[in-house]
């Protein structure tokens, strides 16, 4: 949830955290990031080295002990060398890619976590039954991958705390922005009603004379 925030700040509010910066103490986002972390790589290879060479050195034939601890023993080694040789350098590639990434290292520290329950119980099957050398050999790299694996969990840790750290900055130096004045709001502007027509009386016609009756006296009688 911490990557996923910081990138979301990241992206999103870029502009607001340059004016934080500014506006700020003269501290930036960031100022208080740890160092670079170490790749992992670096963390583990001495351990691994041992632990193959410890492998190399396995000769199950030569073990006093019964076939099932054997065949349990031949899966847990042959379980080893499979993940030395194909899935932990991929996951080593991209987290030596990323050392601060905790999305990255973590897949690797559960894997050397899971590496690691192996090797005990091969190393307990080799106390019962595998020669001196070998027991030696299985020894020693259960003690180193134990090392590296509190190393490399010490990391993650700190990757996870200082993501987290850098979070937790970039929100306060967003709380610090002042924000921008609301713009006025506009001003409408209101028609004047339309005026009234004021409704003319129609005028009246003008009255037509009115015809003499015909049997009035002034009405003139045709000659004949």
């Amino acid at each position: 949830m911490a990557l996923r925030a910081s990138f979301f700040v990241l992206a999103f509010c870029a502009p607001a955290l340059a004016l934080a910066a500014q506006t700020s103490s003269g501290n930036t986002p960031g100022t208080n990031a740890p160092a670079h972390a170490n790749p992992p790589s670096a963390i583990l290879r001495p351990s691994l080295e041992i632990l193959e060479t410890a492998v190399g050195e396995m000769t199950l034939d030569k073990w006093k002990a019964s076939p099932a601890i054997r065949t349990e023993a031949d899966g847990n080694l042959r379980s080893i060398q499979r993940d030395l040789a194909s899935t932990l350098p991929p996951l080593l590639a991209a987290a030596d890619a990323a050392p601060d990434s905790t999305a990255k290292t973590l897949p690797i520290y559960r894997n050397i976590d899971a590496l690691y329950d192996v090797m005990l119980r091969l190393d307990a099957a080799g106390r019962l039954a595998a020669p001196s050398n070998q027991i030696s050999a299985l020894d020693q790299a259960l003690a180193s991958i134990g090392d590296a694996r509190r190393a490399l969990g010490d990391q993650v840790q700190a990757n996870a705390e200082g993501q987290e750290a850098r979070v937790i900055h970039l929100q306060a130096a967003l709380k610090a922005v002042p924000l921008p004045a609301p713009p006025p709001a506009p001003v409408a502007c209101i028609p004047p009603p339309p005026k009234k027509k004021v409704a003319r009386p129609a005028a009246k016609p003008a009255a037509k004379p009115a015809s003499p009756p015909a049997n009035s006296p002034n009405s003139s009688t045709p000659s004949h």
